[in-house]
């Protein structure tokens, strides 16, 4: 089939669309080394996160977070009230870069924009039914304990996860298993990389997140209760 030619003036100016470059999403930065001193215009995230099994690291999302509309801002009930242009809207933790390694635990350094926060999702999982958030400020490094991730199948390398199961006819189907996630707080006896010990660092004051919208499309879940709490 032959297509007729577009008229001179149309086709200037698909050219012309073509030739600009898409502006990238503003992504927050996992930082390889730590900085000698932290940029007062941005906020820092310290996060340990445990191996998902003997051979797998885990990965973590998180994303601000609009406390009065319950949801991901930008998103669902937030949508009218996104992230503005050339902030952070959220920040995906994987296993390389990393700080520090012990155990089947890695410590990673997060430079994010400051603001609300919320933990999001798990590789398979948003934790959309229940979840954490957190202030994090600027100039500061906002420790968030340590996060441990595991299928609720009895398979997880972690004591506190092992013994939860879905039930029996979702756990035949490995596919269709949620993950639990349980957070650490951060301690007086948690260890912190020599690299940060001098910079200014608090412990994330967690609040209940009671829901948010599952914009992620995974399978569902709440984090498990913190120590001395009822849960999210």
């Amino acid at each position: 089939m032959i297509r007729p030619a577009l008229p001179g003036r149309l086709l200037a100016a698909l050219a012309a669309a073509l030739a600009v470059p898409a502006a990238p999403a503003a992504a927050a930065e996992v930082l390889k080394i730590a900085p000698a001193a932290l940029d007062p215009k941005l906020a820092y995230l310290l996060v340990r996160l445990g191996k998902r099994d003997e051979k797998v690291w885990n990965l973590v999302s998180f994303y601000r977070y609009d406390p009065k509309a319950e949801d991901l801002r930008g998103k669902g009930r937030a949508k009218a009230n996104p992230v503005p242009k050339g902030e952070d809207k959220a920040a995906v933790v994987d296993a390389k870069p990393f700080l520090a390694e012990q155990g089947n635990v890695r410590t990673y350094l997060v430079a994010v924009t400051p603001g609300r926060w919320v933990i999001a999702s798990s590789p398979t999982t948003s934790f959309s039914l229940g979840s954490w958030q957190f202030d994090a400020r600027a100039g500061e490094i906002t420790d968030l304990g340590t996060i441990y991730m595991g299928a609720e199948n009895g398979s997880s390398i972690w004591p506190r996860l092992a013994g939860l199961h879905s039930a029996p006819d979702i756990e035949k189907r490995g596919y269709t298993v949620a993950d639990a996630l349980l957070v650490e707080p951060a301690g007086a006896t948690t260890p912190v990389p020599a690299a940060v010990s001098a910079l200014p660092r608090r412990p994330a004051a967690y609040l209940p997140a009671p829901r948010f919208g599952n914009h992620s499309g995974q399978m569902i879940n709440a984090v498990m209760p913190l120590e001395g709490t009822a849960g999210p």
